[in-house]
């Protein structure tokens, strides 16, 4: 991080810095400002309080509107406020004005929390402006309450659930076309994964698993949505993507897995890959049918193969993968 006077001037104020790693993970940077061990407490070892969200419904909701942020790649300088709220203080039982922000600096991302000195009248009036915004904002919140019960993450790839996957699906489907003129659909199963499972144990099973998430995170844009679909079965949507390109990024997500070592020894980690593009009025199950069936194709043509399934072409007709 840059160690610049304006930085270090700023950490001495009332901001609480949260630099970001990755996606929904952050460390604190800089000083401890008085206000937020009072509203989050630290960790049982007494470190600072990495993930303020968890104590705050109104912080994990804007952590959600950093996120989309940070993937849109904004440039040096671009930030997204959250608008001001009331943060009940759980030791006062009184009430702090908060703002947070989400800034995009040249070499890292962070997102700022500031106390905003305010009379208790103008309290009031924020508080009352926060629920118009979140009565104007009613089926957003509504959908994110529906979002959270499912929880958004697999707990052991990091990569979206199934259920998270399939409401972006339906979203991506429903702006096909004005806004996405083409998308491509993965689905991707580890080859002979029982073999592993059987031989080295569910511990090294699991290990293979969250690298083989790892190398489909690193090897996706942004833009793309990776999801551990079930078991040892993996799905990624890739908007803008057409059929050239999703054969490149299939191959490179397939040699990737090959060449990795996954420390099984004699016992090769392999994936493959069946894939297809979006035909335009379709149904989400059609389109995951079709690619299913690729990977069927895939799997019958040896394994570690990628194959395409037109989407132009009847059910019973195929397009014959790449066998390496």
């Amino acid at each position: 991080m840059d160690d610049s006077l304006g930085l270090k001037f700023l950490c001495s104020l009332e901001f609480a810095l949260l630099r970001r790693l990755k996606p929904m993970s952050y460390e604190f940077y800089g000083q401890v400002p008085a206000f937020y061990p009072k509203l989050f407490p630290n960790n049982p070892d007494g470190s600072t309080c990495q993930s303020p969200w968890e104590h705050s419904s109104m912080l994990e909701y804007f952590l959600l509107d950093a996120e989309e942020f940070f993937d849109q790649t904004p440039k040096a300088g671009d930030k997204v406020s959250s608008g001001i709220w009331l943060e009940p203080n759980p030791k006062t039982n009184d009430e702090m004005p908060l703002v947070a922000k989400a800034v995009q600096l040249p070499d890292d991302q962070l997102i700022t929390i500031q106390v905003i000195q305010e009379e208790y009248a103008e309290r009031v009036r924020i508080l009352r402006k926060a629920r118009m915004e979140l009565v104007e904002r009613r089926k957003i919140s509504n959908a994110l309450n529906s979002f959270k019960k499912k929880a958004l993450f697999d707990s052991m790839t990091k990569l979206y659930n199934r259920g998270s996957f399939m409401e972006i699906l339906q979203e991506q489907v429903d702006k096909f076309g004005a806004y996405t003129p083409t998308m491509a659909l993965f689905i991707i199963d580890v080859d002979n994964f029982k073999t592993v499972n059987d031989t080295l144990g569910h511990l090294v099973g699991d290990s293979v698993l969250v690298q083989v998430s790892e190398l489909l995170r690193t090897s996706l844009r942004k833009n793309d949505y990776p999801a551990r679909f079930g078991g040892d079965e993996f799905t990624v949507v890739a908007p803008d993507t057409n059929i050239e390109q999703s054969h490149k990024l299939a191959e490179k997500l397939r040699h990737r897995i090959q060449t990795h070592d996954f420390n099984t020894g004699d016992i090769a980690v392999t994936i493959s890959v069946g894939y297809t593009t979006y035909r335009a009025g379709e149904t989400i199950e059609n389109y995951i049918r079709r690619a299913d069936k690729a990977l069927y194709d895939a799997k019958q043509m040896g394994r570690n193969v990628v194959c395409f399934r037109d989407p132009w072409l009847i059910d019973d007709e195929e397009v014959a993968g790449v066998s390496i």
